[in-house]
């Protein structure tokens, strides 16, 4: 895949766009950053992929996002500027957004605050007002989808599986979406509406004020049917600090029923500038950029909690602000007296303790770079120190040795009977890795690329389904979202659609290239000149096929893309592409 991608780099299209690097790949699209000669300005460029590019559905479905975002003219959500077809190459030309994606920001900070979810949300709630009013539906909101452009405001993108108003449609609508963010009318094929995006919203807030997803399961069928039957625990069980007015606009916009749900985006922020206004005489929120996290935010136990159901009625917006003033005062003697007893705790380790105590004191140990098992196995180190230990994944130390400690070594400890306690990072020699949450109905020869990038071993199930595309993974396992391990094997579960035909790989090794493709024809199996590699090879070798990407004798579904490696004798050293006129 990585070569099929990467060969438009330095390239310039239609003598305007120039490739400058692979932004992300998905089912039907690369996506490149790249300049625009004209304009004099850095632009996205969206390329329906070689592989779906001579499938006519393929590109009914890349021309859909045109479509839908052409309407649209909005700054929560990311611009296209023009499509253009070239020949066989078709391509959207988008807006560059210089920075990461929600689900990115959320890996790198937890549990974000009340004031960085109400400004997203808010953001967010305003660009699928702008699209509703256009009869645009999303369809797949999530944080991979919400981009955090430098300048601190949020940006909708892919509107790939958009739903539009008044477009032609072939009939009932497939239960497209990721899972985890799905309504449930969504997950049972039924007739959708505006509520549907604002259903994916309140899970987006869910995952931001509690760092977690409402519902997880070990396949897309379990944690479809949680949607539609299971209410999630109450944001505030999970996170205490959850204001309970911002709790219950999350819990109202992610009810099972349309019909308990915000009616439209514009009800939903209009709660959202309610809550807005209440916060504001004692915390005041910054419209432009998320507050700083290191703010204190104290939820009194005071404040009633909203039912999941229920709504804060102005009277209860207007009791609690009421209450501020009492509250304040007391919260004020609190933190005076935490904070006088904070002050008095650090005093006494560091200096009146030494004043009042005749125990000696001596510097920590280096133990870093040490083996683990050597250290805790030693008698006289145990007598002065007690160690705990944490293991981390780390591929660059081997496994066993120290690779971190608290405290930090030559620092100053008091000498005590039950040992001076030390903190040990010891590795554990073994690479995580993460599965990526979005390979559900993904194209599976992508895939199959994705983990391989990972070093995951991959193997391909098939089975017949009504409702999961053909050749589109169907679950995986262990299964998407899950960490482990690198080298481990993961079997992916595949759509051989409603009915389908299978066939036997043939065993091409040593066949030349001809013979090879002749007999995948004869199998019903699809290669052409995209699928070959071409590397250096011994000379008898040449010609010849080294590597097959399913092993002999695999059964798999009529059509099914095979990838082969074709030697090229030892005269082009270390070529991974075809030479000139080949590929």
């Amino acid at each position: 895949m990585e070569n099929k991608v990467n060969w438009r780099l330095g390239k310039t299209l239609d003598n305007r766009y120039e490739i400058l690097s692979v932004v992300g790949i998905g089912g039907m699209a690369v996506v490149y950053q790249a300049y625009d000669l004209k304009l004099k300005r850095d632009v996205a460029l969206k390329v329906l992929r070689d592989d779906v590019s001579m499938d006519a559905e393929s590109r009914k479905q890349f021309r859909k996002e045109y479509q839908a975002v052409e309407k649209l003219n909005h700054p929560n959500i990311r611009a296209v500027y023009d499509v253009v077809v070239s020949g066989d190459t078709e391509y959207i030309v988008m807006e560059y957004v210089d920075g990461i994606n929600l689900k990115q920001y959320m890996k790198t900070q937890g549990v974000l605050t009340w004031q960085e979810v109400l400004h997203f949300t808010t953001q967010i709630a305003r660009a699928l007002s702008h699209a509703h009013h256009r009869g645009i539906r999303h369809m797949d909101i999530k944080p991979q989808n919400i981009m955090l452009p430098k300048d601190g405001t949020v940006k909708i993108a892919d509107f790939g599986i958009a739903q539009i108003d008044n477009a032609e449609s072939d009939g009932a609508e497939e239960a497209v979406g990721s899972i985890h963010y799905i309504s449930p009318e969504q997950a049972r094929s039924e007739a959708v509406d505006d509520r549907s995006d604002i259903y994916s919203l309140g899970v987006v807030m869910y995952e931001m004020l509690t760092g977690r997803l409402p519902f997880e399961g070990k396949s897309v069928a379990e944690v479809a049917m949680q949607h539609y039957s299971v209410l999630p625990d109450a944001p505030g069980e999970l996170n205490p600090a959850v204001p309970p007015e911002l709790e219950a606009i999350a819990l109202r916009a992610m009810q099972p029923d349309p019909d308990e749900r915000y009616a439209s985006a514009d009800e939903m922020l209009a709660d959202l500038e309610d809550f807005r206004r209440a916060q504001s005489g004692a915390a005041p929120v910054r419209e432009d950029v998320p507050t700083a996290r290191d703010e204190v935010h104290v939820i009194t136990k005071n404040v009633p909690r909203i039912s999941r159901s229920g709504e804060l009625s102005k009277e209860g917006y207007a009791r609690r602000r009421a209450r501020a003033g009492s509250v304040s005062m007391l919260l004020g003697f609190a933190l005076v007296a935490a904070f006088a007893l904070a002050l008095f705790a650090f005093v006494w380790q560091y200096w009146l303790r030494d004043i009042f105590s005749d125990a000696e004191r001596t510097d920590v140990s280096s133990f870093i770079g040490l083996s683990a098992e050597e250290v805790l196995s030693n008698e006289s180190l145990n007598e002065l120190y007690d160690f705990e230990v944490t293991y981390t994944a780390d591929a660059n130390h081997e496994k066993g040795m120290i690779i971190d400690q608290d405290p930090a070594p030559g620092s100053s400890r008091m000498i005590v009977s039950e040992g001076i306690k030390v903190n040990l990072t010891v590795s554990s020699g073994i690479q995580l890795v993460t599965i990526p949450e979005d390979i559900v109905n993904a194209p599976y020869t992508e895939v199959q690329v994705r983990l391989s990038a990972l070093n995951l071993n991959v193997i391909v199930t098939w089975e017949e389904s009504s409702s999961v595309t053909q050749n589109h993974v169907i679950s995986s396992d262990p299964m998407a979202g899950a960490s482990v391990s690198s080298g481990t094997t993961v079997t992916i579960k595949v759509s051989a659609g409603p009915a389908a035909t299978y066939t036997n790989v043939p065993d091409l090794i040593n066949d030349t290239k001809q013979d090879a493709l002749l007999e995948l024809q004869r199998a019903g199996l699809v290669c052409g000149e995209s699928e070959i590699y071409y590397v250096s090879s011994s000379v008898d070798m040449a010609g010849k096929v080294m590597w097959q990407s399913y092993s002999a004798g695999t059964r798999v579904v009529m059509g099914t893309q095979v990838y082969l490696q074709i030697g090229t004798g030892p005269t082009i050293s270390g070529q991974t592409t075809p030479p000139e006129g080949q590929g």
